[in-house]
């Protein structure tokens, strides 16, 4: 049997704007799905948090 793999789309965290501090990390599997949320966000204007896009981490290479 082969292992079925998703890929997600998009990866953002939310943020506190004062601290800096990650929140919580969403995955996103569709665009749309991302979009809605973007649009909740900037309606619902959560005060004192942020969103950005994850950093996506780098493998370390032994030398």
């Amino acid at each position: 049997m082969g292992r079925i793999r998703t890929k997600n789309k998009e990866v953002i965290e939310l943020f506190d704007e004062k601290t800096g501090g990650v929140v919580r990390t969403i995955y996103f599997r569709s665009p749309k799905e991302f979009d809605e949320f973007v649009k909740g966000f900037k309606a619902m204007r959560y005060p004192g948090y942020g969103w950005r896009y994850r950093d996506k981490e780098k493998k370390k290479k032994k030398t």
